[in-house]
């Protein structure tokens, strides 16, 4: 049932906007006050909108092994990391030991990780939000071809189902006596390769579906499409993009004057 909130009264291209401006913050803002401030941001029209907070658990879950990756690489290859926090022997390549996990190679790469939350964080806003319908009305406006707002479609509604397989899937696993939530830290990266292997098979067996629901329904015939759904801006969304430029603007103007609070990162 679509709920009714502020958030899922805007139209696609408002949020479209948020997503853009999310990629602007992630690339030029860089830096753990701003992204921090602008994930709240994010969060703010989480709540607004009405999504489950607890669904943030399982995007975390989900980027663990992202953010696992980003931490180990930046720590032993983070080119100013400075103070070391242990060695696993000597692999020097220059003047640098690259068998040494430095600090400013932890921090780095834990920014690096909150770039891609800033950008993933605005997924559930449109695509838990916004009808399918009406998203692909305002590409279709936009004069996108009818071939990629399909593919663009139809991968975003992937999203929420990729959540609801994942829940399905894990309370499969506790029915079963094996309480993943419940494990210790160091044995959940294994675990937790059973939940994504039948994730990826379901997945991979609905594209299949989907192929083959579209080719017979002659997909890509040239037809000229009309969209029910209307697509013009109301004042609400005229407010919302304001307020999206004006944080973006104050986000990224603070770093281009050279505002940085981690100024030993060197970035």
């Amino acid at each position: 049932m679509r709920k009714n909130t502020p958030i899922h009264n805007l139209q696609a291209i408002t949020k479209i906007v948020l997503v853009l401006a999310s990629f602007a913050v992630s690339f030029f803002a860089l830096d753990f006050v701003l992204l921090g401030l602008w994930i709240m941001f994010l969060l703010a029209w989480w709540v607004i909108g009405g999504i489950e907070i607890k669904r943030l658990g399982i995007i975390l879950k989900i980027l663990l092994g992202t953010y696992l990756f980003f931490v180990l690489l930046q720590g032993f290859t983070y080119r100013f990391g400075n103070t070391v926090i242990f060695q696993l022997g000597t692999l020097m390549v220059g003047n640098r030991n690259y068998a040494a996990y430095t600090l400013e190679g932890f921090l780095f790469g834990t920014l690096v990780f909150m770039r891609v939350l800033a950008v993933v964080f605005t997924l559930p806003i449109l695509t838990m939000t916004t009808p399918m319908t009406k998203l692909a009305a305002t590409l279709g406006k936009m004069r996108v071809p009818y071939q990629f707002t399909m593919i663009f479609v139809t991968g975003i509604r992937f999203v929420p189902l990729v959540f609801q397989t994942w829940t399905g899937v894990i309370q499969a696993q506790k029915l079963r006596g094996r309480d993943i939530d419940k494990m210790p830290f160091w044995r959940k990266a294994g675990v937790y390769t059973s939940v994504l292997t039948p994730l990826l098979l379901y997945l991979l067996k609905l594209s299949q579906t989907l192929q083959l629901a579209l080719e017979c329904r002659a997909f890509g015939s040239p037809v000229k499409r009309s969209y029910v759904e209307e697509t013009r801006l109301r004042v609400g969304d005229y407010i919302a993009i304001v307020a999206v430029i004006a944080v973006t603007g104050l986000l990224v103007g603070l770093k281009a004057t050279g505002y940085s609070s981690t100024p030993h990162l060197f970035i």
